[in-house]
């Protein structure tokens, strides 16, 4: 004799079982009313889903959707050339600071530099001077601008990159590709 259980019943609605089986079934199904009402509720279900029809996908379906996966996962180019143009503007912002340090150093030393000076003595004056130079510069009142100036260009590019990303957002979900 077979242990009746769900499996068991399901393959006997979908006639799945040989005859031997069906037998033992519809003996234990006469013989147990909790097996009656389990395979009641299992046969309900059962025609329930037979009766179900498939959803008709049109042809060009898996292509659109497609279409769409891979434009969200691609980043724009407008993003990549504002993140760049962001970076390029910050490095070419801290060239300059480091250009004035420079030629801060070099105007302050060659004008107190005498003729009889070694080249050695030269480099570690200018060494000195770029340090001195660089030290009132991100010191005080200095670090303070310099501070300022970088939150300004973070907060400016953090707000039209966050603009970008919601337009984007916005032309994906109305079907525009970028």
């Amino acid at each position: 004799m077979i242990q009746i259980t769900d499996e068991i019943l399901n393959q006997y609605l979908d006639g799945d079982l040989n005859s031997e089986e069906i037998e033992q079934v519809k003996s234990a199904l006469s013989g147990s009313e909790k097996l009656q009402r389990k395979f009641n509720a299992l046969k309900i279900v059962h025609d329930k889903l037979s009766v179900i029809k498939e959803d008709e996908v049109s042809s060009g379906f898996t292509n659109k959707l497609i279409k769409q996966i891979v434009n969200r996962s691609v980043v724009p180019k407008q993003q990549k050339y504002f993140i760049a143009s962001v970076a390029t503007f910050i490095t070419i912002l801290c060239l300059v600071i480091f250009g004035f340090s420079i030629s801060a150093v070099i105007s302050s030393t060659s004008s107190a530099a005498g003729d009889s000076k070694s080249v050695l003595d030269s480099v570690s004056g200018l060494s000195e001077g770029l340090v001195n130079a660089l030290q009132q510069l991100f010191s005080g009142a200095g670090l303070s601008i310099i501070g300022s100036i970088f939150s300004i260009i973070v907060l400016i590019s953090g707000y039209f990159f966050f603009e970008m990303q919601k337009r984007t957002k916005a032309n994906l979900g109305n079907g525009q590709h970028l």
